[in-house]
């Protein structure tokens, strides 16, 4: 019996088949995820968004070890969308544990997105006449619009936020208005910060290290907001008398 010649299409769909299982099993056994990444595209989008060279802005992100793609591309889309320079230190990236990055709005950022709504009429400061170690026991942010009936308000209290890093300690009014204004203006105008984590148990996140003194990342869970708490603490324990 003479061998059935071959179809080329079925060899080339066959042939498909067997390099997409083949790269299934790839990634099954480095444990690596299956997220497409965009950066590339991201990257020049993002550059000509904030008037920046695609190598330079490349530069800024290998300044960041461990980057994934996924936070790579986050941090592009939050560039892209909201024109944050990060020459201006209007964006920035926070690191929990190794391998791990959260991309963050500074508060430039957070002044230059306030701004920039053009529904935004005014912004006011009220702090509590109370204090608690010569400082105020909270500080209320109320943000105007002028499409809105009444004002946005959003009130924090400092035994909540207070920590002993050095900035807390140093400008503890400063930091809680700073956390104030991003909290009244994230529910004002609806700006949010994707968590650049894989899907996972929080439990099992350390936080170890912050880059930025001045920025501080969305509270992604109230598990990593405090175990952020307890590292800063760690790393600038309180002087002794």
């Amino acid at each position: 019996m003479k061998p059935q010649p071959i179809n080329p299409a079925h060899s080339t769909r066959r042939n498909r088949v067997i390099a997409k299982t083949a790269k299934q099993k790839s990634v099954q056994r480095s444990g690596s995820s299956s997220y497409q990444s965009n950066t590339g595209e991201l990257l020049n989008r993002a550059s000509k968004a904030v008037k920046i060279k695609p190598a330079d802005l490349q530069t800024w992100f290998e300044s960041f070890p461990n980057l994934s793609d996924r936070t790579r591309d986050i941090t592009l889309q939050l560039i892209l969308q909201h024109r944050l320079d990060p020459r201006a230190d209007e964006i920035d990236l926070v690191q929990y544990e190794v391998g791990y990055w959260q991309a963050l709005i500074t508060v430039n950022g957070w002044a230059k997105l306030i701004n920039a709504q053009p529904a935004f009429c005014g912004i006011e400061f009220t702090e509590s006449t109370e204090l608690e170690d010569d400082i105020p026991r909270w500080m209320s942010c109320t943000i105007y619009r002028t499409d809105r009936i009444k004002p946005i308000s959003v009130k924090e209290y400092f035994v909540e936020l207070k920590t002993q890093h050095s900035c807390w300690q140093e400008m503890p009014r400063r930091m809680l208005r700073h956390r104030a204004m991003q909290q009244c203006a994230r529910l004002a105008f609806g700006i949010t910060v994707p968590d650049c984590k894989p899907p996972r148990s929080s439990e099992t996140s350390t936080p170890t290290a912050i880059r930025s003194s001045e920025a501080f990342p969305q509270p992604v869970s109230t598990s990593q907001t405090s175990k952020l708490k307890a590292h800063l603490a760690r790393l600038n324990p309180a002087p002794s008398l």
